[in-house]
């Protein structure tokens, strides 16, 4: 009876595989950027604005391209690029051509460059759109592609709510459509950061939905791209680089224009921390016996709700909101990490309580 089932053809859209006829193709992922873009994921890098996140990302799409490892890390194959600039489309074609006059690349380049009005909050109608354009341009250039950029989520969100939870699942949904009509190529998405310049802008279901997360900031002189979060790969400080000012021609005033091109530096600065975090962990310390010997509502003897411990947190060092949850959370994992604390649950509703040592 179990083989007459396995024997009837199912029809569906969706991908059905028995688990004793996993082969040997999901054992590994397929690197277009050895660490950085795999195969049929979804990414974003974010950054403030002059970190340089779309230098970053342009100088990435015309390695792929060009198939040129990536400053030591290994392209696979050139693959061609689809690279959505939603904003400031003009600077991002002098970009490019700024990168192929400084790496005297005159040969085909096949990054394709798209540019006006994008809306992918709305409906699907603009991802259909482009996964029709990836599939002519396959055909076109003889390539497959490898990668596409979407620059910048903020230029592509209509007029939805980047903070509402409802608005940015409507953007990962055109994007996992989108994967769906064309799953090879990496999706990546250029974003800003909060004012604080530690987390993504706006809802956290983008966290949740990207399969690694990078950043590009300022440190000591110099920019760093930096792996920030991944489900299989390296994460931490991957490239620290600057910027040549490369000429393109004269204005039609007689005046010089240029386009930055990033170039590697050999040391990656080293991060500067506010402090060895060790004021951060004695309020935390502090927060949880207090809270203990008050007898608050949530508290059962010496367990005290979490949420309540983040809230006395900021009361003891008051500063921006972001800096806070940052400080806070880096702090609570040192301790937990150090066994001075446990903690048991979920969320703010977790019970901690100190570890008697």
């Amino acid at each position: 009876m179990v083989a007459m089932v396995e024997q009837q053809e199912t029809k569906t859209r969706f991908e059905l595989i028995w688990a004793h006829d996993i082969g040997d193709e999901d054992d590994h992922k397929v690197w277009f950027v050895r660490d950085v873009f795999a195969e049929g994921e979804f990414s974003y890098i974010v950054g403030l604005p002059g970190a340089g996140k779309s230098n970053t990302a342009t100088d990435i799409a015309c390695h792929l391209a060009a198939g040129w490892d990536w400053h030591g890390r290994k392209v696979k194959e050139p693959r061609m690029v689809l690279y959505i600039a939603a904003e400031r489309a003009r600077l991002t074609r002098r970009r490019i051509k700024a990168w192929r006059k400084k790496h005297d690349h005159t040969g085909r380049l096949n990054v394709l460059v798209l540019s006006g009005y994008v809306n992918l909050t709305k409906d699907l109608s603009d991802v259909k759109d482009f996964a029709g354009i990836i599939e002519d341009a396959e055909d076109r250039c003889g390539m497959k592609c490898g990668l596409v950029i979407i620059d910048t989520l903020t230029r592509v969100f209509g007029g939805g709510d980047q903070n509402a939870a409802k608005d940015m699942g409507k953007l990962i949904d055109s994007v996992a459509y989108l994967q769906e009509q064309v799953p090879e190529p990496h999706v990546c998405v250029i974003h800003h950061t909060t004012h604080a310049g530690e987390r993504a802008k706006g809802a956290i279901d983008l966290d949740g939905a990207v399969d690694v997360s990078f950043s590009v900031s300022k440190r000591n002189g110099a920019h760093v791209f930096t792996n920030t979060g991944t489900n299989d790969g390296v994460e931490g400080d991957l490239l620290a680089f600057k910027f040549d000012s490369v000429t393109l021609g004269k204005d039609e005033d007689g005046e010089w224009t240029t386009a930055p091109v990033l170039y590697q530096v050999d040391e990656i600065p080293a991060k500067q921390e506010d402090g060895d975090g060790s004021a951060d962990r004695a309020a935390i310390l502090t927060a949880i016996r207090k809270l203990a010997d008050s007898g608050a509502d949530g508290v059962l003897g010496d367990m005290v709700p979490k949420g309540l411990v983040r809230a006395e947190f900021d009361r003891m060092k008051p500063g921006k909101p972001e800096s806070q949850k940052a400080q806070f959370n880096r702090a609570f994992r040192e301790l937990v990490r150090d066994e001075l604390i446990s903690s048991g649950g979920y969320g703010s509703a977790a019970l901690v309580k100190i570890e008697q040592k």
